[in-house]
């Protein structure tokens, strides 16, 4: 059964203007930038005291998207926006973080691995937003065999769906839903938490980030802006995202990798 994410009342929010500071994990460093993938993999060796106190995982979105905010074509199909040097950086933060996590969208347009293959370093593990059970049995992420890719689906579905994926590698795991019929994101936290998941890197796509920027999950945004105009699908669902949504970043730093920017930055939440 998945913890209730009732168990979070109480608990102090790193998400919140007055803990944003506290939200940094670095030990008796509460100023600490991260601005390199160095201070990043300094600052998730002390996750799991981040999980101890708030409850949930320490979270990384990170994405590429284009000068004019696309992140993917019009038609939804993927683009190559990472310059090599980014692309490299991408999969350092993967070595670094426990898990990584899509939404079943992103399965089916892209077939990502989502493993670790230019760097040196572990693979995280593998989890896929899909409510509905829809990943293909076929799908690149369950045909691994260094690990089994976690399947965070709805209570509602098909046993035959569950055990054909669980017969080719896969684990389906139930959690809770929203009124909205989606996965209840602070229930899945209570789940990842409970499984000693530390640290969570959030690659996509548009509907996944924006329901994490709704629900207040992100404790550092690596965003890389490639010097393109594509004119496709923006990075925020403007009819998901809420209006009363306001964040300016903070402790903002600019790279550069080859032609791409690199912004790393931390949330900065304005009081509701």
């Amino acid at each position: 059964m998945v913890p209730s994410h009732k168990s979070l009342k109480g608990r102090p929010s790193p998400g919140s203007k007055i803990s944003v500071k506290a939200g940094n994990i670095a030990e008796n460093d509460a100023d600490t930038r991260i601005q390199s993938i160095e201070d990043l993999t300094q600052q998730l060796r002390y996750a799991a005291r981040f999980r101890a106190k708030y409850g949930r995982p320490f979270i990384t979105i990170s994405y590429a998207q284009s000068i004019d905010g696309s992140i993917a074509a019009r038609n939804n199909e993927p683009l190559e926006l990472s310059g090599p040097q980014s692309w490299t950086l991408t999969h350092q933060v993967r070595a670094v973080s426990d898990a990584i996590l899509i939404g079943i969208g992103t399965v089916l347009a892209d077939d990502p691995r989502l493993s670790v293959r230019r760097v040196e370093g572990r693979n995280p593990q593998p989890i896929i937003l899909d409510t509905h059970l829809r990943t293909p049995l076929d799908a690149k992420c369950v045909q691994r065999d260094d690990v089994s890719t976690w399947l965070i689906n709805a209570k509602t579905n098909s046993i035959a769906n569950r055990r054909a994926l669980e017969e080719v590698g896969a684990s389906p795991l139930t959690c809770a839903t929203g009124t909205d019929g989606k996965i209840d994101l602070l229930a899945l936290m209570d789940l990842l938490a409970a499984m000693k998941i530390n640290s969570v890197m959030v690659e996509g796509g548009t509907r996944v980030i924006t329901s994490f920027v709704n629900a207040r999950l992100v404790d550092q945004f690596i965003i890389t802006i490639a010097p393109k105009f594509v004119g496709g699908l923006q990075v925020l669902n403007s009819r998901g995202i809420e209006k009363a949504q306001y964040l300016e970043c903070e402790q903002v730093y600019y790279q550069h990798l080859g032609n791409d920017i690199i912004v790393w930055a931390r949330p900065g939440w304005k009081a509701r």
